[in-house]
């Protein structure tokens, strides 16, 4: 049997290059799960694996793999995007397969994590073909394209991480409640921070296609300045949501972390006049390097 016309191109859509980071940051919520001091060996004892990978196979693999390919069906680009810099031209019947693959994880998600699971995958499905389509195409809206990024990657990858990590565990193990949701917000913050550092180098292709993105509108300084803000923000959340679970031992850690986030968002604004696009690519790059920072110091305060 032939493989259908562009299945090779239509696979390198879904940018494999990126699964890493979103898998990083799903077991990040996962971890965020987890008990800390002298329980955490009993949980991780009887934790379930098997839950563990459906939630990575649903949330990464479908969703994302599916998010990004349906973005790029309608957008067509020729230059570089991210951890995609040669994309291919996509087939034509990738948009309908995308939107089939992305509605497969929310069905593999609510069965096999649990509705919670399935309704917050469900609602990151709506949101992708609002940010994409060219009917509502809300990544061309200044400000939606923002939220829609802070509510999915940011704010939706932590609450899958977690959901499935209460789902991996022992029903007598607590869960949810205020820490979840500042965490929750953190990240939705943190991504908001990130989300303008990876248009600032795209702005030629956005202005090409018409796309009023709110970085484009911002023009590099301010959506520097936007990025420092949302990431003085995060900031806040991430130490209310330790001190809220009464893990604030070590605080210290993802305050470090953060103040090397902010430092080199500081520096990266007072150098963007002699900036290029290749330029502003590598300080993107470079924030990602700082997010991992990010995550270890805080999954390393909250457990230890």
């Amino acid at each position: 049997m032939s493989r259908p016309a562009g299945l090779a191109d239509a696979l390198r859509l879904t940018r494999p290059r990126q699964w890493p980071i979103l898998s990083a940051q799903l077991l990040v919520g996962v971890a965020l799960a987890l008990p800390g001091g002298g329980a955490l060996g009993n949980a991780l004892d009887h934790l379930a694996p098997g839950t563990v990978l459906a939630a990575w196979a649903a949330w990464v693999v479908f969703l994302n793999g599916g998010t990004l390919a349906f973005n790029s069906a309608w957008d067509r680009d020729t230059g570089a995007v991210a951890y995609l810099p040669h994309p291919p031209a996509p087939p034509g019947w990738l948009a309908g397969a995308a939107l089939a693959w992305m509605a497969a994880g929310a069905a593999l998600g609510a069965w096999r994590i649990g509705p919670a699971f399935g309704a917050v995958t469900g609602a990151c499905v709506l949101l992708s073909v609002a940010y994409s389509h060219p009917r509502t195409r809300w990544k061309g809206r200044p400000g939606l394209d923002l939220a829609v990024n802070m509510a999915g990657y940011g704010a939706g990858t932590t609450a899958a991480g977690l959901l499935a990590g209460h789902a991996a565990l022992p029903g007598n193990i607590p869960g949810g409640g205020l820490p979840a949701g500042l965490l929750c917000l953190a990240f939705a913050l943190l991504f908001g921070s990130f989300y303008p550092l990876t248009q600032i180098y795209q702005f030629a292709a956005d202005q090409a296609r018409g796309d009023r993105t709110l970085s484009t509108r911002l023009g590099a300084p301010g959506a520097l300045v936007l990025a420092l803000a949302l990431g003085l923000g995060a900031l806040v959340a991430l130490e209310a949501a330790l001190a809220a679970a009464g893990r604030a031992r070590l605080a210290w850690m993802p305050a470090v972390a953060m103040f090397l986030w902010l430092a080199h968002l500081l520096r990266w604004r007072l150098r963007t006049a002699a900036m290029d696009a290749a330029a502003h690519e590598r300080g993107m790059y470079r924030a990602l390097w700082l997010w991992g920072l990010v995550d270890a110091a805080l999954v390393a305060a909250w457990l230890g």
